[in-house]
């Protein structure tokens, strides 16, 4: 602590996710300097939301276990590959979030004063049938505004996608087809939204996203959470859209 201020965990070799070695940092925290750019830490990007998660009931949220830190640690493995020792990624997710919950998290996201904020929210509403989506965009704004104090970092709003229910029993093909256009409703929600903020992308998965049962199924597991595959997918997405921004 340093001021009072939440310092980043440095890890000065690379940290193998899938070893027995520990993670010096924890679980929570992925952080991918080396060892010469230590003494000048870059202001990190920090995930926050519910992004580990394809969306469903609280009861079904989770994290892969496959996959330590879900898609934010593949992120932090992309970035460092496509910019060597030059992004810290710092995992603050928590599967289950809200917008509404989230905006309780924002002052522990401004202490580390990230350079910009990737942010997953919106699944656990989407699994709500009786969900005000008028409410969702009012969080939704409340939060960006918040997250965007100074100094105010850029934004990544990541789009949600739909469980695949065909992995669930007793489910019909007409519900998939009622959860994907709710999916798709939700999302212009998001891009409406990042398009009336400065500083805002709207990170749209779901227009490419495979249609197909069989190419779905292989994205997600027990039809709410993302599989390795499905992390790879959307880690791939936003490390590309940060690249190129």
């Amino acid at each position: 602590m340093v001021g009072g201020a939440e310092q980043p965990c440095v890890v000065t070799r690379r940290f193998d996710a899938g070893s027995d070695s520990p993670n010096p940092c924890g679980g929570s925290v992925i952080s991918l300097l080396l060892v010469g750019t230590a003494l000048a830490v870059p202001r990190p990007v920090v995930a926050m939301g519910d992004g580990l998660v394809a969306g469903g009931p609280t009861s079904e949220l989770s994290a892969d276990p496959t996959v330590p830190g879900g898609w934010v640690s593949v992120l932090a493995d992309c970035l460092e590959e496509r910019a060597p020792g030059q992004v810290t990624v710092i995992d603050r997710t928590d599967p289950g979030d809200t917008a509404a919950i989230a905006r309780a998290r924002v002052s522990e996201v401004h202490r580390l004063r990230p350079r910009m904020v990737v942010v997953g929210v919106g699944a656990r509403e989407l699994a709500h049938p009786d969900a005000d989506v008028d409410a969702f965009r009012r969080d939704l704004r409340l939060l960006l505004g918040q997250l965007r104090a100074e100094p105010a970092p850029r934004i990544m709003l990541v789009g949600m996608v739909p469980p695949t229910l065909a992995q669930i029993p007793e489910v019909s093909p007409g519900e998939q087809r009622q959860v994907d256009q709710r999916t798709a409703d939700w999302n212009q929600v998001l891009a409406d939204v990042a398009h009336a903020e400065g500083g805002v992308r709207h990170l749209d998965l779901w227009t490419e996203w495979p249609r197909d049962p069989a190419a779905r199924s292989r994205l997600t597991v027990d039809g709410w959470r993302l599989s390795d595959q499905g992390h790879a997918r959307v880690a791939a997405a936003v490390c590309d859209a940060i690249v190129s921004w």
